[in-house]
């Protein structure tokens, strides 16, 4: 018996892109000199714009 997929492809596309770039303007910022505090904020800012930039892009090619 299979157990159901909480999550659809496209969800999990979209959260993984997220997260990549996240972390990748963390490691830029934290990289740069910049405090963790401010690392952090800089690297959900990045991952929430990401987030929004694909779901926009994923929305248009359907």
């Amino acid at each position: 018996m299979e157990t159901p997929n909480p999550f659809s492809l496209v969800t999990f596309v979209l959260l993984l892109f997220a997260a990549l770039v996240g972390t990748a303007a963390g490691i830029l910022t934290h990289m740069s000199g910049v405090n963790l505090p401010q690392t952090l904020l800089a690297s959900g800012a990045a991952a929430g714009a990401g987030l929004l930039w694909a779901m926009a892009v994923l929305r248009m090619s359907r």
